[in-house]
Order: C-alpha cells, then structure tokens, then sequence
C-alpha cells in the first residue's frame, strides 16, 4: 500500500505545487494563534529568542496598542508566530538561492519549529506534514534523495497514526459506557430497519439516528 500511496503524493505535488499545501499549513497556525504559546525557536535570525521578534514587531503597534499589551506572553507569542510564518514563507520562496549550508541550516531551524507547534496541536498531523515535505522539496540534491524523504516522511506519519488508532481502541474498549451502548447499538440499527412504519414523520436514517442518540445518552448515565 505504502508502494503505491508515495509515487501519488509525489504525482499530486507535482501537479499542483506544494507551496499552496505549505500557505495553508502556515495559515493553520496563525488561525490557532490564541491556542497555546508558541514555540521558544522563531526568531528574526536564526538563533535568536522570540522576545527579539516581539520587539522587532511592536513598534508597528505602538500608535495604537497600549505599550505593556506588547511584552505580554500572548503578545510575544503572537509576534513570534507571526515571524515565524514570515520566516518559512521566505524559505520555501529563496531556497533555490541559497547555498546548501544556509539552506540546511535555515530547514532544520524550521523543522524545530514545527516539531513544537504540532506537539501543541497548533498544526495537525496532514498540515505538519505538509511542511515537512516542503522542507525536503527545498533542501533534496537528487529526486532520488527527494524520493526516500518523502517516503521516510509518509511512513512516520501512517506509524503515528496507527499507534493513535490503537491507543484510541484500547481505550474503548475499557470503557464501560462505550461498552454498553455498543451493546444494544446492533439491537436498534435491526430493529429499526425492521419498522414496517416510522413514528413522527421521519425518515428511517432520522429516526435511527434519533434512537442511537437517545442510546448514547442513557449509556453515558
């Protein structure tokens, strides 16, 4: 399956570029800006701590932002988010112009970064991901090198995924409501497909639908 699933990544990407994958990725995070504070790695150089961005940011807000808003955590943690979109989005757009030592070094900056905003959730598996495939677009010598960093890439994302999907089955599964109302939810899917007639009008979908719920509630109970 995995055989087949990369060549298709890479087809896709190539159809469409991944520079519209990365802005939405990026996108993600300044849409979750109030979340969580931002990781401690963006900066205005390579290095830096995001207290600099902060300040290097502020002044544009000074006319009209109170100046203590400014050194707050959430203001901090915006202005270096805020960098650090800047920073990747100048990356993906002048990577080709660097040489490979910057560019090495300016992608595994990002990759910090990025392991840090999805710990936080503030980038979900498919957008972080995304990113990281970007990193190795811009970074890969030979399609051959481009190839196997997708295909590392991909598989480390369907193993995070099987393992979430295993834990998550673990824990229903010793889950007494859940238990209960998987119980009886056989029970009322047949009986209700069974109905010659259904009550108050509804669709056969809506009133199973309206049984399930009501099956859910009580089992919670």
């Amino acid at each position: 399956m995995r055989a087949r699933f990369v060549p298709s990544i890479v087809k896709h990407r190539r159809a469409v570029g991944v520079a519209a994958g990365v802005a939405l990725a990026l996108t993600a995070v300044s849409y979750d800006s109030r979340r969580v504070d931002a990781p401690s790695t963006p900066a205005p150089a390579a290095g830096a701590a995001p207290a600099a961005a902060a300040r290097a940011a502020a002044p544009e807000f000074a006319p009209t932002v109170d100046a203590a808003l400014l050194v707050t955590p959430e203001a901090q943690a915006h202005f270096a988010r805020e960098h650090f979109q800047s920073r990747a989005r100048a990356f993906f757009a002048q990577a080709a112009a660097l040489d490979a030592a910057a560019r090495e070094h300016e992608a595994r900056a990002l990759a910090a970064d990025i392991d840090v905003y999805e710990q936080r959730r503030m980038l979900s598996a498919g957008e972080a991901m995304t990113l990281r495939i970007g990193l190795v677009d811009a970074t890969a010598a030979t399609p051959a090198e481009r190839a196997d960093g997708v295909a590392a890439i991909v598989a480390r994302y369907e193993s995070d995924g099987q393992q979430r999907e295993a834990r998550w089955l673990a824990q229903q599964a010793s889950d007494s409501a859940f238990q209960r109302y998987k119980t009886r939810e056989s029970a009322i899917v047949a009986e209700v497909m069974a109905m010659a007639q259904i009550p108050d009008g509804l669709s056969r979908d809506d009133y199973l639908r309206r049984r399930l719920e009501a099956e859910r509630v009580a089992a919670m109970q």
